[in-house]
């Protein structure tokens, strides 16, 4: 009889393990700034996984259309294509009442993707800040909104429900001419730890995912001269580049892992964890004979003294 026992305490595991697994299937997913790049990446690896997604746009309608035919060609479910322009504020509330009108009020998953990639030299800001402003506004002030909206519909859910911030490795490291973008992510990396503090007894966790060098639709062609592989690949130790997919692959571990909140996910191939210092080159392996030499010999026993 023992077999059986160990067959009917087995199956107890699997069974509690497979029930209590996170599941994709029918969850509706919002993603912003799915038009291209990391975000369509996103919504096409959520329509793969069993996800309802909603794709939002600005100015590419034609990438917003192709993210939506390439989801339902993969056997996924597009509910639709949002266009969104996140610069006024009040456009959001209109787009708020649109996703709660298809969705019945409901809402799992939020992927805060949409942002602007602002390099300007501080000193050439206009006298309204109208970069800083933008940039402040659809990369923080934005997701801030939204992330918002779907708590206020997660919290009443079962299951509660996934945000997930679209950040940057600016938000910790930056350089000259991205003050901008550079504050607005780390302001955003921020209030990914304050929400998922604030939230997480309701059953909603807050992510996000920092990106290194990824090449996209409009950065594809300049990243992939030599001179831009030159310039990026000293100082990436896998010695590559990044993919949009292995980005969405981060979110989709952001969204399974129900222990994760407050995690910001760096993806950059190792490129923040070196400090900028020159390269150097690998010092000789010691002689392990002049090694052995230089070691004094251990001591016997153990000694008391009171």
């Amino acid at each position: 009889m023992a077999w059986l026992q160990q067959r009917i305490v087995l199956f107890s595991i699997l069974q509690c393990l497979f029930t209590n697994a996170f599941t994709f299937s029918g969850k509706k997913a919002l993603v912003t700034g799915s038009s291209g790049g990391i975000g369509a990446a996103i919504a096409k690896e959520l329509g793969k996984k069993g996800c309802r997604v909603m794709v939002h746009y600005n100015t590419r309608h034609d990438g917003a259309k192709s993210t939506k035919e390439a989801i339902i060609d993969n056997g996924g479910v597009c509910d639709g294509i949002i266009h969104c322009d996140f610069r006024d504020h009040k456009n959001i509330s209109h787009m708020m009442n649109i996703v709660d009108r298809e969705w019945d009020g409901e809402i799992d998953i939020l992927i805060n993707n949409a942002g602007l990639i602002t390099k300007l030299a501080a000193e050439d800001e206009d006298e309204h800040f109208s970069s800083w402003m933008d940039t402040m506004q659809v990369n923080l002030n934005a997701p801030y909104q939204l992330s918002k909206f779907a708590y206020e519909r997660m919290k009443k859910q079962s299951e509660g429900g996934n945000i997930i911030n679209i950040s940057s490795i600016h938000g910790s490291i930056s350089c000259e001419n991205m003050v901008a973008y550079a504050a607005s992510k780390a302001a955003m990396d921020r209030m990914t730890a304050g929400l998922s503090n604030e939230w997480a007894n309701d059953g909603v966790r807050v992510n996000a995912v920092a990106p290194g060098v990824v090449p996209v639709e409009r950065t594809k062609k300049i990243l992939s001269l030599q001179s831009s592989q030159d310039t990026w690949l000293p100082h990436l130790p896998v010695g590559r580049m990044g993919t949009v997919e292995e980005c969405a692959h981060a979110v989709i571990y952001l969204c399974e892992n129900e222990w994760t909140t407050g995690s910001i996910v760096t993806l950059d191939g190792g490129m923040t964890a070196r400090s900028n210092m020159p390269f150097r080159p690998k010092p000789a392996a010691p002689d392990k004979k002049s090694t052995k030499d230089l070691k004094t010999a251990p001591l016997e026993g153990a000694s008391f003294e009171k």
